[in-house]
């Protein structure tokens, strides 16, 4: 690990370049982080307004401060002037197919939201930020992800995106750029152990959403439907 985490180091600003270079989803060939399922307990919305062809839902695309299967950190305001730029043009589709036959909804509102890390099901005190999606999913869009929606079944989402500005953090005092990095955030993130035994992370400080797909399993894991109920 030494000598991979000197190698990102030493070519810094090319691993960078191509990380901007590429649209970033979740990827089925990643160890997916599954070591927390989201709860939600305080987290909840009304089913009062739901139709045989339209559900009213709030879905959680991405959590900040959380280290997931890409080795990255999103951090405070990642997708901010984005989601101020973008509002109206941010998809919700599934499984991060850029077509119209893969939209499952019309998006209302995408948002940063304030939530506990308690009502994520994480074992930590204080708060994070969710990028949240309110959305009207409709059953001519696509029959089955409607159903799984309203029974409930779909408990994880991924963003798709571009990265803008990110920045390398490693845990060695001796890299002095990059230990300034890991200091700003570390005790900031939900699963620090997590980044400590790797020694290493990518601070994502902005990025452009383009859209927001339900998948099997998300590289961040707490990304949930919010509940619905009576």
């Amino acid at each position: 690990m030494k000598d991979f985490i000197k190698d990102l180091i030493t070519n810094k600003a090319e691993h960078i370049e191509f990380k901007k270079a590429q649209f970033k989803s979740c990827d089925a060939s990643m160890i997916i982080d599954n070591e927390v399922k989201p709860l939600g307990k305080a987290l909840s919305t009304s089913i009062a307004s739901d139709t045989d062809k339209v559900l009213r839902r709030t879905i959680i695309g991405n959590t900040y401060n959380w280290l997931d299967s890409h080795n990255d950190v999103h951090v405070k305001s990642t997708f901010k002037k984005s989601i101020d730029e973008r509002q109206s043009k941010i998809w919700h589709l599934h499984d991060h197919i850029q077509q119209r036959d893969a939209q499952i909804g019309k998006s209302t509102k995408v948002y940063e939201k304030e939530v506990l890390w308690s009502d994520l099901g994480v074992n930590k005190i204080g708060t994070t930020t969710v990028v949240a999606m309110d959305t009207n999913i409709l059953k001519d869009y696509n029959p089955m992800m409607f159903l799984q929606y309203k029974d409930g079944d779909v408990d994880q989402h991924s963003v798709g995106m571009y990265y803008m500005k990110i920045d390398l953090a490693v845990n060695d005092s001796e890299e002095v750029e990059e230990f300034k990095v890991w200091n700003e955030y570390i005790n900031q993130i939900g699963n620090k152990e997590k980044a400590i035994e790797q020694g290493y992370f990518w601070a994502v400080k902005e990025a452009k959403l383009i859209e927001i797909s339900a998948v099997l399993e998300g590289s961040n894991s707490l990304t949930p439907t919010i509940e619905a109920k009576d």
